[in-house]
């Protein structure tokens, strides 16, 4: 979804991938003042210059258990440097895109709330996937593991009988909705970028 929606503008873009980097927790040690930037060496250090000079910013997340998993709650916390005396973010246009088994579109809302918020970004709106597939489904033990979702979810009786099928696993490509909102949101961040 993000490749769609960044791909679509037309405009050049780097995907970046946070599960690859070694991005450490905020410290909260607010040496960053002076320079909005934060002391940790590591490789959150060459992405700041990256996103002040970005003409907009796509963010993903991955819902877990509720809220946007680890690496993209960590980058938010590191951004903190950004908005620190100076609010070099202002009025930058980001979209945001969630992909969950449940409760997506709550962390979408979340997260314009905090880029629209925190760091007075353009949020031009975001997009999510309720895929509905739990981890449950591919760790192997779906069908017999008491205490994943599927037997959570089940009577006990029907998950006797459960079965995982391929028409379980939903992409958002066959999901005309969740289509239609990338390139709608696509058109929005293009017309931000060019204002």
């Amino acid at each position: 979804m993000l490749e769609k929606i960044a791909g679509d503008t037309g405009e050049e873009y780097e995907l970046v991938h946070l599960s690859r980097l070694r991005i450490n927790p905020c410290v909260g040690c607010v040496k960053c003042a002076d320079t909005n930037r934060c002391i940790q060496k590591d490789d959150m250090a060459p992405l700041y210059d990256k996103i002040v000079n970005a003409d907009a910013l796509v963010v993903g997340a991955a819902v877990y258990f509720g809220h946007p998993n680890a690496f993209t709650h960590t980058f938010l916390e590191r951004l903190f440097p950004l908005r620190h005396v100076r609010m070099v973010t202002k009025e930058k246009p980001v979209a945001t895109v969630v992909v969950g088994g449940h409760e997506a579109e709550k962390v979408a809302e979340d997260l314009t709330y905090r880029f629209s918020s925190y760091f007075e970004c353009n949020v031009v709106g975001s997009v999510y996937f309720n895929s509905a597939t739990p981890p449950c489904f591919v760790c192997g033990y779906g069908t017999t593991c008491r205490y994943g979702g599927p037997a959570r979810w089940l009577a006990p009786e029907q998950f006797e009988n459960f079965q995982i099928t391929p028409d379980m696993f939903k992409q958002f490509e066959a999901q005309p909705e969740a289509v239609e909102a990338c390139d709608t949101l696509s058109i929005r961040l293009k017309a931000a970028i060019e204002a």
